[in-house]
C-alpha cells in the first residue's frame, strides 16, 4: 500500500529525465539547424593556364 502512495505523488524520476533529455535534444536539433543555415563552404580561387597555341594570331 506504501509504494502505490509514493507513485501517486507525482511524475517519477525516470520520466523527469526522459523529459529533460527530450528537452536538450529537441534544443540540439534548433542549434544545428540554425547552424547549418548560416554556415558556407570555402570557396578557393581556381586558375587555369592556357598554353598560348589556344588563340588565334
Amino acid at each position: 500500500m506504501r509504494s502505490s502512495m509514493a507513485r501517486s505523488d507525482g511524475m517519477g524520476w525516470g520520466l523527469w529525465l526522459g523529459v529533460i533529455v527530450a528537452v536538450l535534444v529537441v534544443a540540439a536539433a534548433i542549434g544545428l539547424t540554425i547552424y547549418g543555415g548560416t554556415v558556407r563552404p570555402v570557396q578557393h580561387q581556381v586558375e587555369r593556364v592556357l598554353p598560348n597555341d589556344k588563340f588565334p594570331n
